[in-house]
């Protein structure tokens, strides 16, 4: 047998605690006889438990001390001579702790309450130890808990996040899929060659639509604007929202008939005219 496996395999602690089945004991008692290291972990335990007990005793309430001597008197196993007549046992509850003090009695009549004594001791440790091991308990599940909202808040947030990209795609896939609707590349300029946006122009219904795509947010102050060229002349298509996302496709102003669309960067609000020199993407339809 492994003894230092059976030692920590926390049967010497259900022993000393009186949790231990019949056969634990049994089997116990008879490996301690042969082995001096279990029988040491025996009296460390005791030790150790007594020490917890006094450190989590409190004071006995009156009104329960009161009770427990009435309940003692009911079972015979104290008179009420034993409290109170003189040169015989008072026994009092100081500190969490029954004390004996000194009487004239025989071994007989000392051994019942030397049962409820040691009865009301091993009470008093585990109490302390259940004590103990529900606020470890409690303490545990309390940071489990806070984990798993956290957890929670984050997947939850990645989820929203997924599917408000998913709604953006199916919202142009409608469109894309639209035998009505022609798409349009608008490529970045010679200055900004890695911008990209689409244009979407419903032919039957002449409504336009705007995916910024690549392109940056627009700084403070300014807005996207989208124009249409027709029969070589600028005309004004509307301001991308500030609050849309680049990605979406925005509803834009319905143009009746184009050549191209181009994209520039105006003041917040838009203007009449395309500020040339902000031209950012154009395409060709």
């Amino acid at each position: 047998m492994d003894i230092e496996a059976y030692i920590s395999s926390g049967i010497i602690e259900s022993y000393v605690l009186g949790l231990a089945s019949e056969e634990e004991i049994s089997i116990l008692n008879c490996i301690r006889k042969n082995n001096t290291a279990v029988e040491q972990a025996i009296v460390e335990a005791e030790k150790a438990l007594e020490g917890l007990a006094d450190i989590q005793a409190m004071e006995m309430p009156l009104v329960l001390k009161q009770d427990i001597w009435n309940r003692l008197e009911a079972e015979n196993l104290v008179t009420k001579e034993d409290k109170t007549a003189d040169g015989q046992v008072e026994q009092a509850l100081t500190d969490g702790k029954i004390i004996q003090s000194p009487v004239q009695t025989t071994d007989a009549e000392k051994e019942p309450k030397r049962i409820v004594q040691r009865q009301f001791y091993g009470w008093a440790i585990a109490a302390s130890v259940l004590l103990a091991l529900s606020i470890g308990t409690n303490v545990f599940f309390y940071q489990q808990v806070k984990e798993g909202k956290k957890l929670l808040t984050e997947t939850n947030a990645i989820l929203d996040t997924q599917k408000a990209s998913l709604t953006v795609l199916q919202d142009k896939w409608s469109l894309v899929k639209n035998p009505a609707v022609k798409t349009i590349p608008l490529k970045g300029v010679e200055n900004k060659p890695d911008l990209h946006a689409l244009v979407f122009w419903d032919q039957s219904s002449k409504a336009v639509y705007l995916s910024l795509e690549q392109m940056p947010a627009a700084p403070k102050g300014k807005q996207y604007q989208l124009w249409a060229m027709v029969d070589g002349q600028p005309v004004n298509a509307g301001v991308f929202p500030l609050k849309t996302k680049e990605q979406m496709a925005s509803k834009m102003l319905d143009i009746p008939k184009a050549q191209a669309f181009a994209i520039t960067l105006e003041d917040e609000g838009g203007k009449p005219v395309p500020t040339l020199t902000e031209l950012c993407v154009m395409g060709g339809i």
